[in-house]
């Protein structure tokens, strides 16, 4: 075979002990073959494209790139997040359910973290390289390659006992057919047995020569490990005529090398235990995990008792991370930690009602644990009881001495024998209010048991109009806006202190004005669409004045109409006419028509603009007594009419009704 036949089979970059570069290749993408190489085409060149380099077997490599997997990125919080005691986020206490990132490999995961469960590339049917864990445990065998699988696959030359293409050094050009060939660990030809290895003269297939007889230190071809694609290190050559890249290393191809602590799941035979805790003393349980910059990270390693909750430790000692009885789902009680830190010790909390007494209660439900009033210090009997809160009620036991009128002993209260009309000694001066309510009659459970009696106080906001509350929430004891008086109407309220609230009450004026501005035209042709005023107002009406405000050049061509609830009243009707023919002829309207006005709108028309104007009020030519009686809500319109449309023209600016109502 000659050296044109070993180009059409791609070569690894490196040497046996190189295998990142391969991880390397195998991540960063496929291998440029090159089949018809000549024999200079052979020899090694390095690529003008930064850490690229063209080889003797024919194909450009990629450099390496870090995995994207990074096992020193996952974390998990050590406790309980749902509550129930078993350490994790579920509402059941199965403490078999798995919690990713806490580095201990539980039920449902692969891996977590740097533990991988014993697992390796070989284990997951590969030749060699570096298992690690992803983010969700599950394994990542990416940076796992073929080589040591027995059989030549892509990118080796070899692979064990299969040689491949070649069988002797004479196959390369480096001896003869007598001189065997061997495969490295790294898949790759081993020249070693050649004679053409070790004459101190770099001959391709050659990566490089070894110190020896002919050179004091390798000739590594100007070749070093940045160049081969790691991220540094010290690169050297084996005597088979490979590159050593033992002391090189790329930071992510879940190989440690060179200087780093770790990579992926590779510790280099370390764990937990060879690293000190926070008390100094080593960590006893957990799994090492690896940062971006391939440092070792323990902070899923642990020391149960360190006083540190660190890995898969729900609680340390008396360091619970904040959880509490409560927190776990208990209604009181002390919350402990396991001996062994894995979980709670629930054992000391309590649940009021279950009918067990626990922790610091008294009794539970029907559960008196053997407790009577006559045991309680209650010589007269009675019945004894047991709160919500798992403590005695002894609201029903007879004390001898209640009864007889006189605070004494442990009486709360004695009212003698009816209870209640207590006077204040025998309350012992308290009233509701200082028990803690805004109001009401304090009594006393005499002669039965002298405890308060409650039972006539009150709060505002119970919805109860009690002695001293206007109203009480939505309870407003049937008044309205207008049962308090404002003819507006409005919402009602009660505020805070039980009292009514009328700030959105409506209070209407008396007398009211209402005006509107419709700027109408008064044209030349006769009579024109009402002007309106709309009043949403109740009441009777009792009196009614109307202010006009009229540009017109003659007045006396004009006549205005008041129309409401069925009744009309001409209340301008051609000032002038008939004691003069055309009448009023200065110009303009602004007046207030007024039953009590002091004289006749009819008989008015100024010498100066405007012709008819108030002060003082005029009489309308109609009464506008004529709306007395009437509801006042509704619509009020003002009609007018021009009987001398050929003539002049002019515009309705406003105009009011003002009505006294009852």
């Amino acid at each position: 075979m000659d050296i044109h036949t070993l180009a059409a089979s791609p070569r690894p970059l490196h040497a046996a002990t190189g295998l990142a570069i391969t991880l390397a290749l195998a991540l960063t993408g496929p291998l440029a073959c090159a089949t018809g190489a000549t024999e200079s085409e052979t020899s090694r060149e390095t690529d003008s494209s930064p850490g690229a380099v063209t080889f003797t077997s024919g194909f450009t490599s990629a450099p390496a790139t870090a995995a994207t997997s990074d096992a020193g990125t996952m974390g998990g919080t050590a406790g309980d997040g749902d509550g129930d005691g078993d350490g994790d986020d579920d509402d059941d206490d199965d403490d078999s359910v798995a919690r990713c990132g806490n580095g201990a490999v539980e039920p449902g995961e692969a891996c977590d973290g740097g533990d991988l469960g014993g697992k390796t590339c070989e284990s997951e049917g590969f030749g060699g390289g570096g298992l690690t864990c992803t983010p969700d445990c599950t394994l990542d065998t990416s940076n796992c390659v073929d080589c040591g699988n027995g059989v030549v696959d892509d990118g080796e030359e070899c692979d064990g006992a299969d040689l491949g293409a070649s069988e002797s050094c004479a196959d390369l050009g480096l001896g003869n057919a007598d001189e065997a060939l061997t495969c490295t660990p790294g898949c790759m030809y081993d020249f070693s047995e050649c004679s053409g290895c070790g004459d101190g003269v770099v001959t391709p297939p050659e990566q490089c020569e070894p110190a020896g007889e002919f050179l004091d230190k390798a000739d590594l071809d100007g070749k070093t490990c940045a160049i081969l694609g790691y991220d540094d290190g010290l690169l050297d050559c084996n005597q088979g005529c490979t590159f050593n890249t033992d002391s090189c290393y790329v930071c992510g191809d879940a190989v440690q090398q060179g200087q780093e602590e770790c990579d992926g799941a590779d510790f280099d035979d370390l764990g937990c235990a060879d690293f000190p805790s926070m008390i100094g003393d080593p960590f006893n349980a957990g799994s090492l995990s690896c940062n971006d910059g391939c440092k070792i990270d323990t902070s899923n390693c642990s020391l149960c008792g360190d006083a540190e909750i660190t890995g898969a430790e729900a609680c340390d000692t008396q360091y619970l991370g904040g959880e509490t009885c409560i927190t776990q789902g208990f209604d009181g009680g002390q919350l402990d930690c396991a001996s062994d830190c894995s979980s709670f010790d629930v054992s000391a909390c309590t649940d009021c009602g279950d009918g067990v007494i626990e922790g610091a209660e008294q009794c539970d439900f029907n559960n008196l644990n053997g407790e009577t009033c006559v045991s309680m210090g209650f010589p007269g009997g009675g019945a004894l009881g047991c709160t919500l809160d798992c403590v005695f009620d002894t609201s029903q036991c007879a004390d001898n001495f209640c009864g007889d009128g006189l605070v004494n002993g442990s009486d709360d209260c004695d009212c003698g024998d009816q209870g209640q009309d207590c006077s204040a000694p025998q309350l012992d001066g308290e009233t509701c209010q200082s028990q803690g309510f805004d109001g009401g009659e304090l009594a006393c459970n005499s002669p039965n048991n002298c405890s308060f009696n409650t039972s006539g106080c009150y709060t505002c906001g119970d919805g109860n109009i009690d002695p001293g509350e206007a109203c009480d929430g939505g309870n407003l004891g049937g008044e309205t806006c207008i049962s308090l008086g404002f003819s507006g109407g409005g919402s009602l309220s009660c505020d805070n202190s039980c009292e009514l609230d009328t700030s959105q009450c409506v209070q209407t004026p008396n007398p009211l004005t209402v005006c509107v501005s419709p700027n109408l035209a008064i044209a030349l042709d006769g009579p024109q669409d009402p002007s309106v005023i709309n009043v949403g107002d109740a009441g009777t009406v009792t009196d009614v004045n109307v202010y006009i405000d009229c540009l017109h050049t003659w007045p006396g061509d004009l006549g205005f109409t008041l129309t409401h609830a069925g009744q009309s009243s001409v209340i301008i009707d051609q000032p002038g006419v008939p004691d003069s023919l055309f009448g009023c002829s200065t110009d303009n309207i602004d007046a207030t028509l007024d039953d009590e006005g002091s004289s006749p709108v009819e008989d008015e028309c100024a010498g100066v603009a405007p012709g008819i104007g108030s002060p003082p009020n005029f009489t309308p030519n109609n009464a506008l007594s004529n709306f007395d009686g009437t509801s006042m809500q509704g619509s009020w319109e003002l009609d007018i009419e021009d009987f001398y449309p050929l003539g002049d023209d002019g515009t309705l600016l406003e105009w009011c009704v003002e009505i006294s109502w009852q």
